[in-house]
């Protein structure tokens, strides 16, 4: 009876208001078919009361589950994996920031900056050992950044004239122009030691000079570190971290309860919810992540090459629904690239309305119309139809891919959802066109803003990282912000810069999600918990809590 005086309602109403009643009776229904997945999950996955308080063999062993794969080990690979969370405990920097974000010595005894000269003359400790018990020198931190910083911040490296080097233990930064705050934008730039005919593989088997050792791996499933006895700073407390490849957070939730692993980043909010009521048991971190998902376009694609059909999309998806009710209120709508409280974001800029019957006008601009029974667009005579890949991993990414591609079917068009692995997902986006669209996340700008200019440019014989992306204004734009001497000019070109890409829409951008961080309390921490890459170098001062 409720669906025929639905449809009876319906019957005479404009297009517009029939769109509205259709979404409204899906999202019920989708809101129904959560509520029932999350009851289903509240009763498969509360742990048993007997393994609550399970002991591990080893209690002076911390276990830190990732949700990444394991690829390589290296950090001058610049690899993006579950691997970047063991370079903070297997590597040294040159500085490391404190909780007020000033620079702190690592390997740097001292350090100054000549703005004449554009030099920066950093002074390395004399103590300090690569795990191959070599010492750290002057011609280590060279290579790191001749290797290291040139992967995971190539924009920032193009800032450097050249490098002296001084003596063992000084060495001396020039750069191309004044920039006070460089070091603080490359510092966590991990020092390695050059790669030697005869040594072992890095990708497999690291040396840094950090409190942790190398000790083996299991595929891409585990890796053992094991106290460094030779750390300049002094042997940690532990005596071993762990790291697991968990890619299913309801797994680690149910083993951080039975007491079978200790570290988690970014459990799900629902787990979270449930997990309060263990506040005694657990640290836990709750904030907005600078990395935003994005459901990115190939705008080399014939589907995608208009903006108006980027925007139309943009319309039809509802991020407000997806932070309330997928996310459960932990996140926020994402504006644009720049990202939110960001430094560089232009306040201006809004997060693109929820306007289905907008993004229908702007289809029928871009010259698509509705078949002859109505349900699918076509032009041409194609549908309307393409893939979202997504992380196969990501139960919260499955469902947000899941929800998107009703919205859209909404309007009348066609999507099909292609789970795969994290290596393969970005190998078909980042500066690459192997895709329709891909479900995905992007750093915003907070501590610099070049690493934008290789997510949006090209550069060279480079593609874009962000799907191939290219607008010659926007790379203009970009390299004028860049090479901008004057504060306030160089401030007014980002707030262009976000505006311009937002009016591109190169893709929808959707959400920053509340990063949800836990941690057992059978740890004694000396400084507040954090699983930020800074945060993650302090676990070294962990130890157990035997009281």
């Amino acid at each position: 009876m409720h669906n025929k005086k639905l449809v009876n309602q319906s019957i005479g109403s404009p297009p517009e208001v029939l769109l509205s009643q259709m979404l409204k009776h899906h999202r019920l229904l989708f809101i129904l078919i959560l509520q029932t997945c999350f009851v289903v999950s509240c009763e498969k996955l509360d742990a048993p009361s007997s393994s609550a308080q399970k002991i591990p063999p080893n209690e002076n062993t911390l276990r830190y589950d990732v949700s990444a794969p394991f690829i390589s080990l290296n950090p001058a690979e610049g690899v993006a994996s579950g691997s970047t969370f063991i370079q903070p405990l297997l590597c040294s920097y040159l500085f490391v920031p404190n909780a007020k974000g000033t620079l702190e010595p690592d390997l740097a005894s001292k350090w100054s900056y000549d703005p004449e000269g554009f030099a920066y003359t950093i002074h390395l400790r004399e103590d300090a050992r690569f795990h191959d018990k070599e010492p750290v020198t002057s011609r280590a931190v060279k290579y790191s950044v001749d290797e290291v910083l040139k992967k995971i911040r190539p924009n920032l490296y193009g800032l450097i004239n050249h490098i002296s080097l001084l003596s063992d233990t000084v060495i001396s930064i020039h750069l191309n122009k004044d920039d006070p705050r460089f070091l603080q934008k490359a510092w966590d730039m991990a020092v390695v030691p050059e790669p030697h005919d005869g040594g072992p593989d890095p990708a497999d088997h690291p040396v840094g000079s950090g409190p942790f050792r190398f000790r083996h791996r299991v595929g891409d499933k585990k890796v053992v570190l094991e106290a460094n006895e030779d750390y300049f700073r002094g042997r940690p407390l532990l005596d071993q971290v762990v790291f697991y490849f968990q890619p299913d957070k309801e797994k680690t939730w149910t083993r951080l309860l039975s007491g079978d692993t200790d570290v988690a980043h970014e459990i799900s909010p629902k787990n979270y919810e449930m997990m309060k009521q263990h506040e005694e048991r657990f640290y836990f971190h709750v904030y907005p992540m600078d990395w935003y998902t994005i459901l990115l376009y190939n705008t080399t694609h014939p589907l995608f090459s208009d903006p108006r059909v980027r925007w139309a999309l943009s319309h039809a998806i509802d991020r407000g629904y997806i932070v309330e009710k997928i996310l459960r209120g932990f996140g926020v709508v994402a504006a644009g690239p720049m990202g939110i409280n960001s430094p560089f974001h232009n306040p201006e800029v809004r997060p693109v309305p929820y306007r289905p019957e907008k993004g229908l006008r702007l289809l029928e601009e871009a010259g698509w119309s509705c078949d002859e029974i109505g349900r699918c667009l076509v032009k041409d005579g194609e549908w309307f139809e393409f893939t979202i890949l997504v992380f196969e991993e990501s139960q919260i990414e499955k469902k947000v891919a899941q929800y998107i591609r009703l919205c859209l079917n909404e309007l009348g068009i066609k999507v099909h959802l292609q789970c795969l692995p994290f290596s393969e997902l970005t190998r078909r986006y980042i500066g690459n066109d192997e895709f329709e669209a891909a479900l995905t996340e992007f750093g915003g700008a907070y501590r610099d803003f070049e690493f934008m200019k290789s997510l949006w440019c090209p550069n060279g014989l480079r593609k874009s990282a962000a799907g191939s992306f290219e607008n010659p204004e926007l790379s203009r734009l970009i390299g004028q912000a860049l090479d901008q001497t004057d504060p306030a000019r160089q401030k007014q070109l980002f707030h262009e810069i976000d505006a311009m890409i937002v009016s591109l829409q190169p893709g929808t951008f959707l959400f920053h999600k509340a990063a949800i961080d836990v941690m057992s309390k059978r740890f004694k921490l000396a400084l507040p918990f954090s699983l930020k890459y800074d945060g993650i170098w302090r676990l070294q001062y962990a130890s157990p809590n035997r009281h």
